[in-house]
């Protein structure tokens, strides 16, 4: 799964014909790259929507970001950066299992659509919303 050849290998598929879903490839693949930035920088955007929104009064629903927030602001979204990139690392891993696939879009389309809600949250407190 993980080798000295990540990125830097050949292989991009399975070694014998046919063998498209279930192995390890030690090149992910532009998509996958395409991804994991996507995940990475939109968790960035939560940490800091999160940290701006929450000196406005909001409240952290997710209850181990909250404890990581009483660690202070950094530490939160250090704490934050490193889940989410050793998360979507397994997650790009596993391109090539269906479940993996999913999970990695699902990722996406969830940070995004938080996203999303940051800036309608944001748009309501600064009195440009509805």
């Amino acid at each position: 799964m993980i080798s000295r050849y990540l990125f830097r290998g050949r292989r991009r598929a399975g070694r014998r014909e046919g063998e498209r879903n279930l192995v390890y490839v030690d090149r992910p693949g532009p998509w996958i790259l395409g991804a994991f930035i996507g995940v990475v920088g939109l968790s960035l955007l939560d940490a800091w929507y999160t940290l701006d929104l929450l000196k406005s009064g909001a409240t952290e629903a997710n209850p181990v970001m909250r404890a990581a927030l009483h660690l202070g602001d950094r530490p939160f979204v250090l704490i934050k950066t490193v889940v989410t990139i050793v998360a979507t690392s397994f997650l790009c891993l596993h391109k090539n299992w269906p479940l993996g696939r999913i999970c990695l879009a699902a990722a996406l389309l969830g940070y995004s659509a938080l996203v999303l809600y940051h800036l309608h949250a944001q748009a309501l407190i600064r009195g440009f919303g509805a």
